[in-house]
């Protein structure tokens, strides 16, 4: 038998009516985020202009870019097969439907007929085959998520695309909200022959670094790629458009404290930056007009426990650095609103472990008990082997918070922490070797698409050790096989069993500390009048968002 997938997204408006109304800030499939895959296409009125203040710099060609401010960019100009969902689920979106083959190796997706690129042109099936081979030969951004994947691509008819893979995956549906999919006319008519991909010459990079190729809600109307980019309204979007939905988005980079400070006021910038001192986050709380949010949406904060270098290569000192972890602190004051993390799984996902799971809290006669145990516990207690710990730079005065607590709750254990801020450049060399990476690295990861597999595949699977993504240098073999088992299960709940089975496995052996991170934001809500990641968070309960998807513009209501 094959697997048939239907579903048809709504408006983000009712689902988050429906999420306020039932106290649960989990949406199903037919709750997507994706408003209007089916709206009929009105005339609306737009609203003016959002602002938004993100990191920089911002790289808009979906062959190139994967950060923050890319995906931003990325999600509103282009379109993708699938859409995802904030309780991890995704809904059909380009794509009507799809076909999974009995061994999960074949995926056929059936596209609508009626999405135009700005251009003009129809999307067809062979363009979303020209943007995955283009991915692939490019080989940057998110093509790390297909490139030991992807067997080949074929356009079977114009509106059916068929992708064969190396290996089963019961997820592939779930990993292609990062396959933004291009107009192969317009990059075609753009390349630079020149360039060094033969016959497809710069494949049109060098065009696509200030314009898109996309059929998305919106379009680069000015990209400054050293200050900002300017996208405004695609007025013919399949989707259609609802009243209030911003005319015009713009993303800024590089403003942080008294300068965020003084254009938010005048007006200038809508939506702060989450990277900012929390002094900062006071002072525009203050402002009229202005609301501060903690958006908690499936991003950790991972103290990564070097497992093969001495002394974290013992277990009972890993354990005894969790029992001495003062999480309410953490989570209340440095990280205010944020969750004590139940394993490598963030809250929101249905495989995360529940809390009666997880055995550590603060808790020093356990600390201590376990310290006993160590075979490095005289080299400890003396200071002869202390505990080398980096936090980055970029984090912020909140990660050398964090750090300054984990000396403070070893040394109430005898136990010497030495703390260094390292800029991330520099962390990300470190992490090549065990003998360069520290004993403990503080580390911020998001999920690269909202599968489980791929947040335990790229934290805890060998074939991620030297990289920033594992810095604990896990080598499990045990590990690895149950990770490259459960990704290929097409049961969804299975399948979630499968991971949560792998999250008890990883906290037995304590090679992280976790905080599940809550995002503070600052925005101008007397003029964005909805902002759904701001609204479902006021329901108290985790949810997901997909990288960049917290800024789908076309989702957003403004002020008249």
């Amino acid at each position: 038998m094959k697997g048939k997938h239907k579903g048809y997204a709504v408006s983000v408006v009712l689902a988050v009516m429906l999420a306020m109304t039932a106290g649960c800030g989990n949406n199903t499939a037919s709750e997507s985020e994706g408003a209007g895959a089916d709206a009929e296409q009105t005339v609306a009125v737009g609203a003016g202009r959002i602002t938004q203040c993100v990191n920089w710099p911002c790289y808009i060609d979906p062959a190139v870019g994967s950060g923050y401010a890319d995906s931003v960019s990325m999600l509103n100009l282009y379109d993708t097969l699938t859409f995802p969902n904030t309780d991890g689920s995704v809904s059909p979106f380009v794509a009507t439907d799809w076909e999974v083959s009995d061994d999960s190796t074949e995926y056929t997706f059936h596209l609508r007929d009626d999405v135009y690129f700005h251009s003009g042109n129809p999307l067809t099936a062979s363009d979303v085959k020209f943007s995955m081979d283009r991915l692939l030969t490019i080989g940057e951004g998110y093509a790390y998520l297909f490139v030991d994947l992807i067997d080949s691509v074929a356009a079977v008819d114009e509106h059916t695309v068929l992708f064969k893979l190396k290996k089963p995956s019961g997820t592939f549906h779930s990993t292609v909200i990062r396959l933004y999919i291009l107009d192969e006319k317009t990059v075609m008519e753009n390349i630079d022959a020149s360039g060094t991909y033969g016959e497809f010459g710069d494949y049109g990079k060098a065009w696509l670094t200030t314009n898109d190729a996309g059929s998305g809600p919106y379009k680069v109307k000015e990209m400054k790629t050293e200050e900002y980019l300017l996208m405004e309204r695609n007025a013919d979007y399949w989707g259609g458009w609802e009243d209030g939905a911003p005319e015009q988005a713009k993303v800024i980079g590089g403003i942080t404290g008294a300068n965020l400070r003084t254009m938010m006021s005048r007006g200038e910038v809508d939506i702060s930056y989450d990277a900012e001192t929390q002094e900062t986050y006071d002072a525009l709380d203050e402002l009229d007009g202005m609301t501060v949010v903690r958006l908690a949406m499936g991003t950790n904060l991972n103290l990564m426990l070097n497992t093969k270098l001495a002394p974290t290569d013992d277990i009972h000192l890993r354990r005894a650095m969790a029992y001495a972890m003062d999480y309410e602190t953490l989570g209340t004051n440095i990280y205010p609103k944020s969750r004590t993390a139940t394993g490598p799984i963030p809250s929101g996902f249905k495989a995360a472990l529940d809390a009666s799971e997880f055995p550590y809290s603060r808790n020093l006669e356990k600390a201590k008990a376990e310290l006993e145990q160590s075979p490095y516990r005289e080299e400890l207690l003396s200071g002869e082997l202390p505990i080398a710990l980096t936090w980055c730079t970029e984090g912020g005065d909140r990660q050398e918070k964090f750090a300054l607590l984990v000396q403070a709750g070893m040394s109430e254990l005898g136990v010497k922490v030495n703390i260094t801020g390292k800029p991330f450049a520099a962390m990300m060399t470190d992490a090549q070797t065990v003998e360069t990476t520290p004993n403990a690295s503080m580390v911020v990861f998001a999920p690269p698409s909202l599968d489980v597999g791929s947040v335990l595949k790229a934290r805890y699977h060998s074939d991620s050790c030297g990289s920033w993504e594992q810095m604990e240098w896990l080598r499990d073999a045990e590990i690895d096989e149950m990770i490259e088992t459960a990704v290929t299960i097409p049961g969804d709940a299975e399948r979630d069993a499968q991971y949560a089975e792998i999250a008890r496995k990883i906290v037995e052996l304590c090679p992280t500390i976790w905080l599940d991170l809550s995002h503070p934001m600052a925005y101008n809500s007397d003029h964005v009048v909805l902002w759904p990641a701001a609204e479902i968070s006021k329901t108290g309960e985790p949810f997901i968002y997909a990288t960049g998807y917290t800024a789908y513009y076309r989702d957003f209501r403004l002020a008249e």
